[in-house]
């Protein structure tokens, strides 16, 4: 759902190294179900249309910025000095902005929804606040940051674990370390916000007494769904995650009438499309970008990942398909791969035991079973039997296969390519092709003469 904060400047804290990752890869650049937890929370806050949005980066930046690129609105800002989150929201402070509000997320809170973002800036806005932040009640806090309450339930700050008394760590009531701030007030603080505590870090919550001193407003926003806030510091984490994400797609496709069979056993990646009246069956995968069309069935146990399916395609058990498109109606399987490059027109059946790669059937041919096409552009209607090859690799060089329209091939046969095969042609089985086949009419290649041995005895096992 898309909303609108024209005055909104978003900043994403993205400048950790996440040790506990016990990765070489920036922790914000991990992936959850086929997408860096950093691309889900920025997906998440172009989705509020702020006026901008600044990312603060620091380990890995180098790696953070080939793996994003340069999305349009978006400001990269190098934290060289980890010191803290406050130390991090500082550096932001020059950015060219109009905005009068700063919302501040963390990069790896990859669960975190637009909805409920989009409910704390418009909370702030219609309460007058001058500091929110998003809070949860969770049944066990640990590990975060505790909001602080007055006799009169108002907010006083935010105490984090390590510096919590044992009082303290049994509030239920946590910090998300999400805050929408007013810009003015928020710099402000921060240049007075020191780091007397156990990390020696300046910690954002620390602008909360600041600005209670000076009689402004500060409140805390009870999130519905503590989910979203959770942080990713570990692997096991980042399974956490998955699965919640999981469980969150899949009810979404279900809801727009997609059947998944055996749920716990299929994964379903972000950025997936699937049309209506689809069957997802036990044990299937679909990542990447991959498309379904209407009506398509894919399984048990097939892998399709950025491909794109037309209407009524049917993947049979054990497929794989790996950047590929299938027409309309057309068949996969079981036990077939299509490898990267492979199309297949409307109404084409691949069966099993066949492999296509960088090849293009046309509408309604047939290569039913044990067969591989690479590098091969095969006309319309056309049926190849078993055990056919493109013999497409010298060892050197790959070379293209050409097949024209109507054309039947016999069982094993071997085309050696470059080679053509005309319109209407027939090649008989066994035949292995090394010259143009002119169109029409029947082509043999030299057979060796069968030969009866009438006197041979067949050997049984245990013989020398």
């Amino acid at each position: 759902m898309l909303h609108h904060f024209s005055t909104l400047q978003v900043i994403i804290l993205a400048a950790g190294k996440g040790t506990r990752m016990t990765s070489v890869k920036p922790k914000v650049l991990h992936n959850v179900l086929g997408k860096s937890m950093l691309e889900h929370v920025l997906h998440t806050v172009e989705d509020l249309q702020p006026e901008s949005v600044s990312l603060i980066a620091g380990h890995g930046i180098a790696q953070v910025k080939a793996h994003i690129g340069e999305p349009e609105n978006l400001t990269w800002i190098e934290q060289k000095e980890q010191l803290g989150t406050g130390h991090a929201v500082l550096h932001a402070e020059h950015v060219p902005t109009t905005a009068d509000l700063v919302l501040i997320v963390c990069g790896d809170t990859p669960l975190l929804t637009s909805e409920t973002l989009a409910a704390l800036v418009n909370a702030h806005q219609e309460k007058h606040a001058d500091v929110s932040v998003l809070s949860a009640l969770v049944d066990n806090p640990q590990g975060y940051g505790r909001i602080l309450r007055n006799a009169d339930n108002q907010v006083q700050g935010i105490i984090e674990e390590k510096d919590a008394s044992a009082e303290q760590r049994l509030i239920h009531e946590v910090s998300s370390g999400i805050f929408c701030v007013n810009r003015e007030l928020l710099f402000a603080c921060l240049h007075q916000v020191d780091n007397n505590n156990v990390q020696q870090e300046y910690y954002l919550p620390d602008i909360l007494p600041l600005a209670l001193a000076q009689q402004k407003t500060v409140q805390a926003i009870t999130m519905q769904n503590p989910d979203e806030m959770l942080g990713i510091n570990d692997r096991f984490q980042l399974s956490q995650a998955e699965a919640i994400m999981q469980q969150r797609i899949m009810r979404e496709w279900q809801k727009k009438g997609v059947t998944i069979e055996q749920a716990e056993t299929v994964r379903i990646e972000a950025s997936v499309n699937i049309g209506i009246d689809c069957t997802i069956r036990a044990g299937s995968q679909l990542l990447g970008a991959t498309h379904l069309g209407d009506g398509c069935t894919v399984g048990p146990y097939s892998i399709v990942q950025n491909s794109w399916l037309a209407d009524d395609v049917t993947v049979a058990p054990f497929s794989h398909l790996e950047e590929t498109s299938v027409g309309d109606k057309s068949s996969v399987g079981p036990f077939a791969r299509l490898r990267p490059g492979a199309k297949l027109d409307e109404g084409v059946k691949v069966g099993n035991f066949v492999e296509i790669k960088k090849s293009v059937l046309g509408q309604g041919s047939k290569v039913n079973h044990l067969s591989y096409i690479g590098d091969t552009i095969m006309g319309e209607h056309c049926n190849i039997g078993a055990g056919t090859i493109t013999c497409n690799y010298d060892g050197a060089n790959k070379h293209q296969t050409m097949i024209g329209d109507r054309v039947f091939i016999g069982s094993d046969t071997k085309l050696v390519a470059p080679v053509q095969v005309g319109d209407d042609a027939t090649i008989g089985a066994g035949s292995i092709i090394t010259k143009a086949v002119q169109n029409d009419g029947l082509t043999l290649s030299a057979r060796p003469e069968q030969r009866h041995v009438k006197d041979w005895i067949r050997p049984k096992k245990g013989d020398h």
